[in-house]
């Protein structure tokens, strides 16, 4: 059997892409930044007939609507980037950044991850790149990564380390949740943390996208995942404290 062509991947991965938006619909919550396994050829038009019909965006001659595309990101990029984010919208409320750039310096990422550890309200990054797995894990772990299938092996084992899937997580009682998590807890990593937030918050959009509405407590869940990630952020946050309150309230909606 041969390799399967890569306009299959692509096609797998502008699925989820919609389900995202799909859930978006249902429950209001979008996340502050996705990070895209692709070239800007493969993405870019997809991308942009998703927000437009999707987001009722204006693509075309909207302000509000940034896109860069780069050879390698640099901090100056970085730094223009930060100021372009801070600034009142022109139109409505949301802006959207579309960054797309083979190469991301590690003085540029790091100016960016001050940008997603305490995001501009009402602001949503899509990061185009065909070698995310260049990019620092602290970066990383503030994205919601969306790749084609041919990557989810890499990913599905980096997933795999925590010993547990977040979607069994949510099939657990709270006492085997709590469980689940102590490793987390013990070993007191802020990344690690990041990196189970974000995984849930993957888990619960692919669940929601298949049935029904988005329940208010899956909404308030995602609104949680949100707040709690800009706390491990902080100098000092507890760890213990946030993801037991995850475990105790996040739902486990139809899994």
């Amino acid at each position: 059997m041969g390799p399967i062509p890569t306009s299959i991947f692509y096609s797998q991965m502008f699925t989820y892409m919609q389900a995202i938006f799909d859930s978006y619909k249902k429950g209001g919550v979008l996340h502050h930044a996705y990070l895209i396994s692709g070239t800007t050829g493969d993405v870019m038009p997809e991308l942009k007939v998703l927000i437009s019909r999707e987001l009722g965006f204006v693509t075309v001659g909207n302000p509000d609507f940034w896109v860069g595309e780069f050879e390698t990101f640099g901090i100056d990029d970085s730094r223009a980037i930060k100021e372009l984010q801070s600034r009142r919208s022109f139109a409505g409320e949301r802006k959207i950044f579309v960054l797309c750039a083979h190469f991301f310096t590690r003085e540029a990422q790091n100016s960016l991850l001050k940008v997603f550890e305490e995001p501009t309200a009402h602001t949503h990054f899509f990061i185009i790149t065909p070698n995310t797995e260049s990019l620092l894990p602290t970066l990383k772990s503030r994205l919601f990564l969306i790749t084609p299938h041919r990557h989810q092996e890499s990913q599905e084992s980096s997933r795999n380390d925590e010993a547990f899937s977040a979607r069994d997580f949510l099939k657990r009682s709270r006492a085997k949740r709590l469980e689940l998590l102590k490793d987390i807890i013990e070993s007191k990593d802020k990344n690690r943390a990041i990196l189970f937030l974000n995984e849930l918050e993957h888990a619960l959009y692919q669940v929601s996208a298949k049935g029904g509405s988005m329940t208010k407590d899956v909404r308030e869940t995602f609104t949680e995942i949100g707040t709690y990630r800009s706390y491990l952020n902080d100098r000092s946050p507890s760890i213990k404290i946030l993801l037991e309150h995850i475990a105790l309230t996040a739902p486990a909606p139809g899994i």
